[in-house]
């Protein structure tokens, strides 16, 4: 199951169970017949809030509007609201049906870049370290592309990772010691594709994939 799907079942799921809760409690639409356990209204809420975060995105208005309802003293402990909180995820669901969640995209192509990073994983195993730090190398770029137009940040069409990794660092995307960081990396790709085998240990491409795959999770969530 790819991540589009885990996403498409997460959504089915929790917009099942936030049915039968409205249903269990006569919910007319305009009025409640009792109002939900605020056990279960606080645990719903708190998953499709943590879902919404990672498919719309802290700036989305359905994330916005969700953690209003969760923080506000006057509406975070009171059931009433789980019908608001319900037309929220609902309407997230739909646009995310339609295409309309530009984030999604990322979280697909993270996805992706997660799986060439569990090949350069198990070419390691096997021995082959050189073409490991080559294809560690090539998710480090490619998210470094996917960075730059997440944040609009625009780019030449032939790049490499040196040139990436200083336009982000100028738009303070990261700090200074992550630049170093992906300048090491970028050393090391370029002795494996250049053919400077002998300044590549295995343990620095063990710690070159770890470090990679930090870096997705923090910067492309």
């Amino acid at each position: 199951m790819d991540v589009k799907e885990k996403i498409i079942s997460k959504f089915d799921k929790l917009i099942g169970e936030g049915k039968k809760i409205l249903q269990n409690c006569g919910w007319d639409g305009h009025e409640w017949y009792r109002h939900p356990s605020n056990i279960d209204y606080i645990r719903w809420r708190t998953e499709t809030l943590n879902l919404i975060k990672r498919v719309c995105g802290e700036d989305s208005e359905h994330y916005k509007r969700l953690l209003q309802i969760a923080k506000d003293d006057k509406t975070k402990n009171n059931s009433y609201y789980f019908s608001l909180c319900y037309g929220i995820v609902e309407a997230a669901k739909r646009d995310f049906d339609d295409d309309f969640l530009a984030d999604v995209k990322y979280l697909v192509r993270a996805d992706l870049l997660d799986g060439f990073l569990s090949q350069a994983e198990m070419l390691l195993r096997e021995g082959y370290h050189v073409p490991a730090t080559s294809s560690a190398g090539g998710v480090l770029e490619d998210t470094l592309r996917k960075l730059c137009d997440k944040k609009n940040i625009s780019y030449p069409d032939k790049t490499n990772i040196d040139t990436l990794n200083i336009s982000l660092a100028k738009a303070n995307i990261y700090d200074k010691l992550v630049q170093k960081e992906i300048t090491a990396k970028a050393d090391l790709r370029n002795n494996a594709d250049h053919g400077h085998f002998d300044k590549i240990k295995q343990d620095d491409v063990a710690d070159m994939i770890k470090w990679v795959r930090r870096f997705m999770r923090d910067y492309m969530k």
